[in-house]
């Protein structure tokens, strides 16, 4: 069925600068991450590894793809203009201060090692979590309403030791209201789910 709903969402992008659409803050779109009643404090870095960005393809602040009735695609963008890393960060940061800890966000970019971003944080004496984007995007018109994900989530105790690494991978449907908002609740539901993880939960007790 032709999904008229999502051509009337994609003609209200327009209005995003205009501030006629009511954009969600990263505050609004915090993850309720569920926390052990130990963590008192812990630093938060979201690298990009998305391989398009990797390779200059894409913009590090590269959101999805949009498209023509035609199908043709057209680069989306994070609607702050901030990197992918930094705005999930923003967002993971805003929510694990909603439930009392202490978060500290490590800026990244694309072309650092997780080595190097394992040393940094070791350096900072409280546990750490990474989160490593494989894929990150979405793909949204009248045909097709998907977003997909692959993640490496790495916990590092005080001292920059890896407690645990996870990965997990999705698909998304896509709802048919603003883009934007759409995009900031799929993505704290996907970090709601990522931090109910058993080995995450029991690494981040330390």
């Amino acid at each position: 069925m032709f999904k008229f709903g999502k051509l009337i969402a994609l003609a209200i992008a327009s209005f995003y600068l205009s501030g006629c659409a009511s954009i969600m803050t990263a505050e609004q779109a915090a993850p309720a991450v569920n926390t052990p009643n130990e963590l008192e404090s812990v630093s938060i870095a979201v690298v990009d590894k998305r391989e398009y960005v990797l390779s200059g393809d894409k913009s590090p602040n590269f959101e999805g793809l949009s498209r023509s009735n035609f199908g043709i695609p057209y680069s989306q963008y994070t609607y702050t203009g901030q990197p992918m890393s930094e705005y999930l960060t923003e967002r993971l940061v805003a929510g694990f201060n909603k439930k009392g800890v202490d978060a500290e966000a490590y800026s990244t970019s694309h072309s650092m090692s997780l080595s190097s971003i394992k040393n940094a944080l070791a350096k900072k004496e409280q546990p750490s979590i990474i989160i490593a984007l494989n894929e990150w995007k979405y793909d949204y018109h009248a045909f097709s309403d998907n977003s997909w994900y692959d993640v490496d989530v790495v916990i590092l105790d005080r001292n920059g030791e890896e407690k645990t690494i996870r990965s997990f991978k999705g698909e998304d449907d896509v709802g048919s209201g603003l883009i934007s908002n759409e995009m900031q609740i799929i993505y704290k539901q996907r970090f709601e789910s990522i931090f109910l993880d058993d080995a995450i939960q029991k690494a981040l007790v330390q």
